[in-house]
């Protein structure tokens, strides 16, 4: 079959020349790239192919990161309307690349094809499919009956709505979430990686009761710096955690918060070189992976590498970018330091006029940020534009705040 004339996979008509699906009524335009590796993955279908061999495929004599494919990988995935965690279509193969779970046919007829039918036998297929119908009604369980997959996704969601907000009493609420979800379905890897993450966040965050004054958002370097996570009671917990994430993993070696939760603890437990290829792995795993990125910047910090550190906080902002419509609760509390960071991060490089766009970028979201307006206001004055800094300072009310604006601080 000559693929780039077109092919069904499943429901939908593939149209190579195109660059689009097609499931009933729905267009879906695929990038160039992403539809040469649909393409590139159908000659093999149920085979595993290599990174390195879709690395030379679609990237011929160009050297690029797994974060290039990794993109790709679920652009395509958004487009077929897969999810790596349970996938129909394409599938992630551990340590060696993906491989298409579909079968591709011969495009079907646009035009269904005339059946001539023994009505005397339709009122009997519709009594047939009644009485299906009411026995599978019968047998589905009640509202009050066991937990099912709706309801653990719910709590599941909520877990994550109290987790991210990185409060002490948000983390022990997710926590009781999380550790009921893992004793309704203990091979649940996102109630698995949760629980891991808020047993890990306690430790080094409020294990002594004042961490969350300190209005930190990277707890690891100080958390090792100052024995926080040697104590008998955090090494014991850091070890429920690990075996928490690592089951995560085992449950589902695609789930890239397993991995990003097995990377956490690892850097809480001082291997932090582990610590980085489990974040590699979650960010190759799922591009948009925001807290992964965030955790490698931390991390390479720590190791005196200011420009990866700086680098990967930047993917981290463009990440949240692209997600920040389905996980507005998740990302907003982190959304404009993350951007603040990077704006900070250039301008004490010297480097003021990327300073200044990350600075209204920042702005563009978040118009009355007070550091994003005196971060600005500063960048201007140092360039003698004080009819500038005026302007940007003038949504500011508080007075104190109004005045350091002003004074280009």
């Amino acid at each position: 079959m000559d693929l780039d004339k077109g092919f069904q996979l499943g429901e939908m008509r593939v149209e190579p020349t195109n660059g689009r699906l097609l499931r009933g009524d729905e267009v879906v335009d695929l990038e160039p790239k992403v539809m040469a590796l649909l393409c590139l993955l159908a000659q093999t279908p149920g085979q595993a192919m290599t990174r390195e061999e879709i690395f030379a495929r679609l990237w011929p004599g160009v050297t690029v990161n797994d974060d290039a494919l990794g993109r790709t990988v679920w652009k395509l995935r958004q487009a077929l309307g897969d999810d790596a965690r349970a996938p129909r279509f394409v599938a992630t193969v551990p340590k060696k690349g993906y491989r298409l779970l579909v079968e591709p046919g011969p495009v079907m007829p646009a035009e269904p094809v005339p059946l001539n039918f023994d009505w005397r036998y339709v009122s009997v297929a519709l009594a047939g499919l009644a009485l299906v119908v009411a026995l599978v009604w019968a047998a589905m369980p009640s509202p009050s009956g066991p937990v099912g997959s709706d309801e653990e996704g719910q709590r599941l969601a909520r877990a994550d709505e109290f987790y991210y907000q990185f409060t002490a009493t948000d983390n022990a609420a997710a926590q009781r979430l999380y550790r009921g979800a893992v004793q309704d379905n203990p091979h649940s890897a996102p109630a698995l990686a949760g629980l891991a993450n808020t047993l890990t966040q306690h430790v080094i965050r409020w294990s002594d009761g004042d961490w969350e004054e300190l209005g930190l958002r990277s707890r690891i370097r100080t958390a090792l710096a100052n024995g926080r996570t040697q104590t008998p009671a955090a090494i014991s917990a850091l070890a429920q955690a690990r075996q928490y994430a690592e089951a995560a993993i085992v449950e589902d070696p695609a789930y890239a918060l397993g991995h990003r939760a097995l990377g956490l603890v690892q850097s809480a437990q001082g291997e932090i070189a582990a610590a980085i290829r489990s974040y590699d792995r979650a960010a190759t795993l799922d591009p948009d992976a925001w807290e992964a990125f965030i955790n490698l910047s931390d991390l390479y910090g720590h190791q005196g590498q200011p420009d990866l550190a700086l680098a990967h906080m930047e993917l981290a902002f463009e990440a949240m970018s692209r997600v920040y419509e389905r996980q507005a609760v998740l990302v907003r509390p982190w959304y404009s330091d993350t951007g603040l960071s990077v704006a900070h991060s250039y301008r004490q490089r010297g480097d003021v006029a990327t300073a200044e766009r990350w600075y209204r970028r920042v702005l563009q979201w978040d118009p009355l940020n007070p550091i994003a307006l005196t971060g600005l206001a500063a960048v201007l004055s140092g360039r003698g534009d004080q009819a500038g800094v005026r302007e940007v300072c003038a949504p500011i009310t508080d007075p104190a705040t109004l005045e350091a604006c002003l004074g280009g601080d």
